[in-house]
């Protein structure tokens, strides 16, 4: 008698290999050789999350969208949702990767303009300005000093209108000096990056932050978590209450805002990984053990 040779649906074979795919790239790179039919389940799923950390991945990666025989332009566009563009990305290429990237929606935008040779880099500034006007992502971890062609972001552009996950990678001498938060209709949570360092927090810096936290505190009546990340400090608690101590009182009883301390500022703080939506998790609990009239400690990530 022949034995049987048991096959599982389709579906649940999609889902098998799916699920092997998201645990390990490693491996959803190999999955992609066992057949067309895989091949085409497992590509949706490398292609959704795209990081540029290196020139070299840019490099392939443009490649990968020019020449592709396999795969047209309308690909890119409709797969890609999370799109990651890291520190010293800031070129041709990258303009290009994000005109071809248009249906991102969780967006990493830590590039950095070059300091120097001003004058060569204003026509790449404005050409990278003019790829991200017509995004809408929803999740935004950024630094926005200049990003769209301005030291400060302009929070009416259209770029900003669907956000509702905000991560603010700026240094506080920048930030504490943006207004317009408010007129983000779908922002409901914000984050605020602040190196703290091995000195004890000055009183005038605590003051410009703890006023520059409660104009937003008393703008964004729609915000429910703000989140300031207290970043490679040796006493976040101490921080955080300098901090509050002089706020004005409103402030200080704002169940909304949340200190987390975090001393490993480099690992997954891109708006897609599981840390980012971990952070803005636990940010919610503390929000409502003070909502409740409990003290929540300050946070550690």
């Amino acid at each position: 008698m022949s034995s049987l040779t048991p096959v599982l649906p389709r579906d649940i074979l999609r889902l098998v290999f799916e699920q092997a795919a998201l645990d390990d790239k490693k491996d959803a790179l190999k999955l992609v050789l066992v057949s067309r039919q895989v091949q085409h389940w497992i590509e949706l799923i490398i292609y959704s999350v795209v990081n540029l950390f290196h020139e070299t991945t840019c490099r392939y990666f443009l490649r990968t969208i020019e020449t592709s025989r396999t795969k047209s332009r309308a690909f890119f566009t409709t797969h890609v949702k999370s799109l990651c563009v890291s520190h010293d990305l800031y070129n041709n290429r990258t303009v290009r990767i994000i005109s071809a990237c248009q249906g991102v929606t969780t967006l990493t935008f830590w590039a950095i303009p070059p300091a120097s040779r001003a004058s060569i880099i204003r026509i790449p500034q404005e050409q990278i300005a003019a790829a991200l006007d017509p995004l809408r992502p929803q999740k935004l971890s950024a630094l926005l000093h200049g990003v769209l062609g301005s030291p400060y972001p302009n929070f009416h552009l259209s770029f900003f209108q669907r956000i509702s996950h905000l991560s603010v990678i700026d240094k506080w001498e920048d930030w504490t000096t943006w207004w317009g938060f408010e007129i983000l209709p779908c922002l409901t949570h914000l984050s605020f990056d602040f190196h703290v360092g091995p000195q004890s927090l000055d009183d005038d810096t605590a003051y410009t932050i703890a006023q520059a936290i409660h104009t937003v505190l008393s703008s964004c009546l729609h915000l429910r978590v703000c989140v300031l990340v207290l970043i490679f400090d040796p006493s976040p608690s101490f921080t955080a209450a300098k901090i509050t101590h002089h706020m004005p009182l409103s402030a200080k009883v704002d169940s909304r805002l949340v200190f987390v301390g975090n001393s490993e500022p480099f690992l997954e703080r891109e708006a897609h990984t599981v840390r980012e939506a971990r952070t803005w998790e636990v940010a919610e609990d503390a929000v409502d053990i003070q909502a409740s009239g409990r003290d929540a400690e300050v946070l550690e990530i």
